[in-house]
């Protein structure tokens, strides 16, 4: 079995350069050995900085490398399809950058195409390898809060520029896209179930025609409730709202953090979090607070990857959990009244 897993780069831009770039520089079973770009200067400086040793200027070639194995798939949403299928045709495995796809039937077909050519395909929620996220879902599974009855989320940010991709509903742009899939994914991992039904309400740009700001609930069996608040309209780009409460029969967790580690994003530190736990007895309340040391969730998540396509080993999320995600998401823009991206 191979020690180190051989990385292609395809799309060279933020969050391959600031996470997961530095995530695969830090794993100890793979190493980034190209890059590809549009612009084969873009690329070049990204090879350089990362000991890549080729930069490639159109995203075939980088596909067409037969020194990558697996490739980091960081396009706008509405490329991630085709690229996807690309690679998987060219014997490649897949990370792909959430959302999967731009749509489920996007999701479907790309999950379809990776099976049928014998490669790994999985969507990047880097926050699902979070210690902090692994041990909510812990202390649920073991009983600590009584059954999971309902979950308050909310993921926002800042307005980007307006020629940023997440305000393009060419490129399958928006909110919900960009952030409140988190939300969602988060959900359905902590209920291990799948929403029996939606509902959602969404402002949406004039000018950019995407979600700028979407509230939705999602009805799990049993009478499970999530809701989340996800948009890209807080007062400018240094603010970032996200939490994740978790009430049970018998308690409540409360992630401050659950998402993304913004600090190490943007500024490559690793902060430490915390899980806070509630017993709301009447007589006796009590508060215990876990604290996890800071960790690159981005490292964690590629380590996880290339071990598992190294040993040949299945996916703890395969790619079918990231078509079940986009077909949530689906659902909600139908039901906000936008229609289905890529269509």
């Amino acid at each position: 079995m191979a020690e180190t897993l051989k990385w292609g780069i395809l799309g060279c831009g933020r969050v391959a350069r600031q996470a997961v770039g530095p995530g695969i520089q830090r794993s100890a079973n793979g190493n980034i050995v190209a890059a590809g770009s549009r612009s084969r200067e873009k690329a070049r400086a990204f090879a350089a900085d990362f000991g890549a040793s080729r930069a490639h200027g159109s995203y075939a070639d980088l596909i067409a490398d037969p020194e990558v194995e697996a490739v980091y798939v960081a396009l706008p949403n509405s490329m991630h399809c085709a690229w996807t299928i690309r690679a998987a045709e060219a014997g490649k495995h897949v990370l792909c950058e959430k959302p999967l796809a731009a749509n489920a039937g996007e999701a479907t077909q790309m999950a379809a195409a990776c099976r049928r050519h014998g490669v790994t395909l999985m969507e990047a929620f880097a926050h699902t390898f979070h210690p902090h996220n692994r041990m909510a879902r812990r202390l649920i599974e073991e009983g600590r809060i009584g059954r999971l009855q309902r979950i308050a989320a909310v993921h926002s940010g800042g307005r980007p520029p307006d020629d940023d991709v997440r305000l393009s509903a060419e490129l399958a742009g928006g909110a919900l896209m960009d952030k409140g899939c988190y939300c969602i994914n988060t959900a359905r991992y902590l209920f291990a179930a799948e929403p029996l039904s939606v509902y959602a309400t969404a402002e949406f740009g004039e000018t950019s025609r995407v979600d700028e700001r979407l509230v939705a609930t999602l009805e799990f069996p049993g009478g499970g409730i999530a809701q989340f608040e996800t948009s890209l309209t807080l007062a400018d780009n240094q603010q970032y709202s996200q939490g994740c409460e978790i009430f049970g029969e018998r308690g409540r967790l409360f992630l401050p953090y659950a998402y993304s580690q913004v600090a190490t994003y943007r500024f490559g530190r690793e902060v430490e979090t915390a899980l806070h736990i509630f017993q709301d007895d009447i007589e006796s309340p009590r508060e215990e607070k876990l604290i996890f040391d800071g960790v690159h969730q981005w490292h964690l998540q590629v380590e996880y990857f290339a071990a598992r396509v190294l040993a040949g080993l299945p996916l703890e999320l395969p790619a079918e959990d990231g078509v079940a995600n986009m077909r949530v998401i689906d659902a909600i823009y139908d039901r906000a009244g936008m229609r289905m991206r890529g269509a």
